[in-house]
């Protein structure tokens, strides 16, 4: 099994961050941009991710993973500017980032900038389906129960374990059954868990792109945030990969000019 070194990836992305952000030129075109920007955001969660688990830092990580957002934000914001085809939905490691960091209006911004429609070739069509859905969750808009029912509905059409128990916490929240969120949650953590260590037991496995997500679940702790939030938390207790440090709430949120790199 891969041996990670948290502590000295995050040194690592504090070293290269600064030229990652000069280098940075969506003059260059969509691509190459888009890959610009999940660098810096991975790097950001790396450093994120060592501030929690090695410093004990919270308020450091959330700070870090709501800069990651921004910085997200403005790949979207160039995307619309340019008239670039924009990322897959599924890639929202940013906005779940903005969610577990419980900083709603960075998640709204993210959420609102975000493609809704799926990207063949670039993701598969269940992800799309399920980020769309967790958009429209942070959004909360009036009419947003309509469309959760039809991704809720694709998603069900789609068919497969993980896609059951999507729908099974979606329902669950929608109309609240505190046991069936619980046993959806449960299932999904399972999941993840096998995934993460199979990736972790590759010989491929890229300890850099790894770092940031070996011990933290971002899309499970943005589902216990997002429970809370609709007023119908889990209940507290140890769940691996979402550690009860990384739960606690932001103590500031940061104003505009905190978010920005230099």
């Amino acid at each position: 099994m891969m041996r990670l070194d948290l502590a000295s990836q995050a040194e690592r992305s504090a070293e290269v961050l600064p030229t990652l952000v000069g280098r940075i030129e969506p003059g260059r075109g969509r691509d190459r941009t888009l890959r610009q920007f999940e660098t810096l955001c991975l790097h950001l969660h790396t450093l994120a991710a060592a501030s929690l688990l090695v410093e004990g830092e919270p308020q450091v990580f959330h700070e870090e993973l709501c800069r990651a957002a921004w910085q997200w934000r403005r790949l979207l914001q160039y995307q619309h500017s340019h008239g670039w085809r924009p990322p897959p939905a599924s890639r929202n490691m940013p906005m779940l980032g903005a969610i577990l960091a419980e900083h709603w209006e960075l998640a709204r911004q993210v959420a609102a900038l975000s493609t809704t429609s799926w990207q063949e070739g670039e993701e598969y069509e269940d992800d799309a389906c399920w980020a769309i859905l967790l958009q429209e969750l942070v959004l909360a808009r009036a009419d947003g129960r309509a469309r959760m029912d039809v991704l809720l509905a694709k998603l069900e059409q789609l068919g497969g374990e993980r896609n059951e128990h999507r729908c099974a916490w979606s329902r669950s929240l929608l109309a609240p059954d505190a046991s069936a969120r619980a046993d959806a949650f449960a299932a999904l953590l399972a999941l993840h868990g096998e995934e993460i260590e199979t990736r972790a037991r590759s010989m491929t496995a890229s300890a850099e792109k790894l770092a940031p997500y070996r011990y933290l679940w971002f899309e499970g702790l943005a589902l216990l945030r997002l429970s809370a939030r609709a007023g119908h938390p889990l209940p507290e207790g140890y769940y691996k990969y979402c550690p009860p440090l990384a739960r606690v709430p932001m103590g500031r949120p940061l104003r505009e000019d905190e978010l920005q790199l230099r």
